[in-house]
């Protein structure tokens, strides 16, 4: 039986075998160890994908607890993209966490089975330009093997999933086994399907709310059997549909850019995307919310018991200086 443990020597073997004829693009010190970066992505890729939506989904879910009906969709004060709230209301009849729910399930079970074409990863070498540095080619040479791995271990997962049964088909999912680094290579072909099912929907519906794709040009010649519709939820209408999985992606975008830029969230008051992709799964952003909130409320307190040491000193000085106005008896 062939050994399904996405951290066996095996596996690593068998899944990057296909790589193979890609190793002639690596002679420049641009290569990287395709093996060892596979391994990165399943051993040091920290918190995995499913792990990330389970925390999206309780988000979601604790933003709704204390939300009304104006607050379905409202603005990240962070970026200005839509924050995903489910209030239950004559548009959202169901209970909010169900919605959430049935929207973490929906995308979830997208990402598991959706795979990366193989011709969809731009190639360096026949979109050379004449003016970059060697050192810019080089990093885009990096960049695009370690897509082409990532492509490969994806799919690999993919098959193995969807061909096993039981706990061996749920371990090698692709949620189960990679984190962000991979899902960014991933999310936009589950943003097109997406995009895609809600078309479908619009269709059927005679309306015409869908958004239109961001990268068009990219997927046009990409067909329905390469990325198949995926349409919303049952009961989830387009825009509180298109506001979950926008706001993930947002968030998964955003913690990549920080990962790859060493960039601290410190300046930032409310980092979402810290309580979905840390590796104490948002335990600091909470702790850093918390003293915020404890500085300010001292803060405030300190401010009003100035105002009354400054009231306080008005009446008696007012005091003082009638007493002093006073005649002498």
């Amino acid at each position: 039986m062939v050994n399904p443990n996405p951290n066996s020597d095996e596996f690593y073997a068998r899944a990057l075998a296909s790589f193979n004829n890609q190793m002639a693009l690596a002679n420049t010190t641009a290569a990287i160890d395709i093996e060892s970066y596979a391994k990165t992505l399943v051993e040091d890729d920290l918190p995995k994908i499913d792990s990330a939506v389970k925390s999206f989904l309780s988000l979601v879910a604790a933003r709704s607890a204390v939300a009304s009906d104006i607050d379905v969709i409202s603005p990240s004060t962070v970026t200005g993209t839509p924050q995903c709230t489910f209030a239950t209301s004559v548009k959202t009849p169901m209970d909010a966490n169900r919605c959430a729910l049935m929207c973490a399930r929906t995308l979830l079970s997208t990402i598991n089975s959706t795979n990366i074409p193989s011709d969809s990863i731009e190639s360096t070498t026949e979109n050379e330009n004449k003016d970059e540095t060697k050192s810019d080619y080089e990093e885009k040479m990096k960049i695009e093997l370690q897509k082409r791995a990532t492509q490969i271990l994806w799919n690999r997962l993919v098959q193995q999933s969807s061909a096993g049964t039981g706990e061996e088909a749920k371990q090698t999912k692709p949620s189960k086994v990679l984190g962000r680094d991979s899902l960014r290579v991933l999310y936009p072909y589950i943003q097109e399907r997406f995009r895609r099912g809600m078309v479908q929907n619009d269709i059927a519906a005679d309306t015409k709310s869908a958004p239109q794709s961001n990268n068009s040009l990219q997927f046009q010649s990409l067909s329905n059997d390469l990325l198949p519709p995926v349409n919303p939820p049952k009961g989830i209408e387009n825009d509180q549909w298109e506001a979950f999985y926008t706001e993930f992606g947002d968030l998964l975008f955003r913690a990549c850019d920080a990962k790859s830029e060493s960039k601290s969230s410190k300046g930032i008051e409310h980092d979402d995307s810290a309580l979905i992709w840390s590796n104490d799964k948002g335990s600091a952003e909470l702790r850093q919310r918390r003293e915020m909130r404890a500085q300010r409320a001292t803060e405030a307190l300190s401010s009003v018991e100035g105002a009354k040491a400054v009231v306080a000193d008005a009446v008696l000085g007012t005091v003082a200086e009638d007493d002093d106005s006073k005649p002498s008896s």
